[in-house]
């Protein structure tokens, strides 16, 4: 050992005991531990208490395990707040709360479900284990300190090293029964969100059909509409369509009309001479003035009202009976046939006629065989058709059943959607609308690539040099911290073994404090009340500095930079 940590003790005097007296202490020693251990009864804390009382756990990630710096350097910056979030909640804890934490972990490490009332000692074994040291007696009145310290250190290893394992084993206990009871917990949870879906599934399959009733009877509704519009247009359809031939009708008659007025003879014209200027027979002809192409109905319609509504006249008939028209066509009729059998120019027109009637038969006949062939064609393609439209159905189905849902629908794919969109919206402070998912991990990967450049254009010296100076003042306090604790640990055995060795009664462990119900139950019921932290105002730092102090110093935001900075500058 060192001599900056050297230990010194003071011995007191030795006092010179019997052989009877002295193993009358040692009896009574024992006795008395005996009754204090039988008298003391460790109860297990409450989990309201376990819940209260609780240290929040810290377990950062140690640099030594990194061996991939570019890759963890985003976990390290997320350990980094959490070990910061931890810090406050440490130091929002006062002394008293640490010192019920420390008691409170004590009781739960040290309680066991059915401890014994007997504890078994080497001197139930051998009863003069204390009086010989390899195979020599040793004197009471004149006890060597060095193999006293030999002894007393074996022992105490020894306890530690029984103490340790029957707290493994407790801790093995405990941990089973919590990781029970978060297990029951998560089951109840699950079965009452499994509850809540099927509750929300049968309340939004009722509202659907309400909606589908009530699309179902809109749509009766519509078609009734429909086919009572569809009736009116045929409806009105029809009219126009009588309007129409009734005028085309009243126009051949009156043209009918003037044509038989002049087959009629002369002499009969001149004595119906007024007849035909009421009508304007003789000043207009066979030019009726009545519809054209460009004429709308609405015309047609005012024209057949005028007509309608006006004055009647009664015409004047030269052919009483139908004999008389006959007699008229057929004299026609003759006076034609006489025309185109005396005309020279008639038989090759007759010639050319049926020649022409000989060629359109077989164009017909071909254009018919064209069109039976172009119709099979078309109806073995439509077979052909239907045939592939029912096989690319089938895959379809496939497709969407197997591969689509696995791409799309999956729990683990619905997953990472959520898990990007959460991603995009922390980075980003805007939520994602229309953005597919490739999208969302094509935008996080050159986030992530823009921020390692410029975690890249950082000096590889320095970021080397500031996490060797890290590392190797955390190894400086560790070591610091394992020789101090060992030193302490040694010394208040040493100090133990030494005052019992003198007769004086110490206690193993501290004691362990009970706690009023009413006591304990205020405390619980208190509300943390967070204290105030007066933040100074300091310069604003630049964002390279901000990247340094997070990622390579333990920095927050309630210590000044400047301390932090000085390496950056040397």
């Amino acid at each position: 050992m060192d001599s900056v940590h050297s230990i010194i003790i003071h011995v007191s005097r030795h006092k010179k005991y019997s052989e009877l007296e002295s193993r009358m202490t040692v009896k009574r020693a024992m006795d008395g531990i005996r009754k204090r251990k039988q008298q003391r009864i460790l109860h297990k804390p409450r989990e309201t208490t376990l819940k209260v009382y609780d240290l929040p756990e810290n377990k950062p990630l140690s640099t030594f395990t990194l061996k991939n710096d570019c890759a963890l350097l985003s976990y390290k910056f997320y350990l980094k707040k959490e070990d910061r979030y931890r810090y406050k909640k440490r130091l929002a804890i006062c002394v008293l709360d640490k010192y019920k934490i420390i008691s409170t972990d004590l009781r739960k490490r040290l309680h066991m479900n059915n401890p014994s009332n007997e504890v078994s000692t080497i001197l139930d074994v051998d009863e003069h284990f204390y009086e010989c040291v390899k195979g020599r007696r040793v004197e009471h009145q004149s006890a060597q300190y060095k193999s006293l310290k030999i002894y007393l250190n074996n022992q105490v290893r020894l306890r530690q090293k029984t103490g340790y394992k029957q707290d493994c084993i407790s801790n093995i206990d405990v941990n089973q029964r919590k990781e029970l009871d978060v297990y029951n917990l998560s089951l109840q949870k699950l079965t009452e969100q499994a509850n809540y879906f099927d509750k929300f599934i049968s309340e939004d399959y009722r509202e659907s059909m309400v909606l589908l009733e009530r699309a179902d009877k809109l749509v009766s509704k519509v078609d009734k509409t429909k086919a009572e519009l569809e009736n009116l247009a045929a409806q009105k359809f029809m009219i126009s369509s009588k309007l129409l031939g009734l005028d085309y009708k009243y126009s051949l008659q009156q043209k009918y009309g003037r044509f038989l007025y002049y087959l009629s003879p002369p002499s009969w014209r001149a004595m119906h001479r007024d007849f035909a200027r009421s009508v304007e027979i003789e000043a207009r002809g066979f030019d009726l003035g009545r519809s054209n192409e460009e004429d709308t109905f609405t015309v047609l319609y005012e024209k057949l009202r005028k007509e309608c509504f006006g004055e009647f006249v009664k015409p004047v008939l030269f052919f009483t009976e139908p004999k008389h028209l006959m007699e008229v066509f057929q004299m026609i009729e003759q006076q034609q046939v006489h025309h185109f059998t005396h005309v020279s120019h008639f038989s090759p027109h007759t010639k050319m006629l049926n020649e022409n009637i000989t060629s359109l038969k077989e164009a017909i006949a071909q254009e018919s065989a064209a069109v039976v062939s172009t119709i099979k064609y078309f109806k073995n393609l439509l077979i052909f058709s239907e045939e592939r439209s029912i096989l690319l159905k089938e895959k379809f189905f496939k497709v969407l059943q197997g591969f689509y849902y696995k791409s799309v629908g999956a729990l683990d794919v619905l997953r990472l959607v959520l898990h990007l969109e959460f991603c995009y919206e922390k980075i980003f402070n805007e939520k994602p609308i229309n953005k597919d998912m490739k999208t969302l991990a094509k935008a996080l990967e050159t986030f992530y690539m823009d921020y390692t450049k410029q975690l890249d254009l950082l000096h590889n010296d320095r970021v080397r040099r500031a996490i060797n100076v890290c590392l190797e003042t955390e190894r400086n306090k560790a070591r610091r911290a394992v020789v101090a604790s060992r030193e302490l640990r040694l010394f208040c055995r040493l100090e133990r073994e030494l005052l019992r060795a003198h007769g004086f009664s110490v206690n193993a462990c501290d004691p362990v404090l009970s706690f009023d119900k009413s006591k304990q139950e205020k405390t619980c019921k208190k509300k943390y009340v967070k204290p105030k932290i007066s933040i100074n105002k300091r310069k604003s730092l630049t964002e390279a500095q901000k990247d340094y102090l997070m990622l390579f110093t333990e920095w927050n935001e309630n210590d000044d930079p400047a301390y932090y900075l000085q390496d950056l500058i040397i």
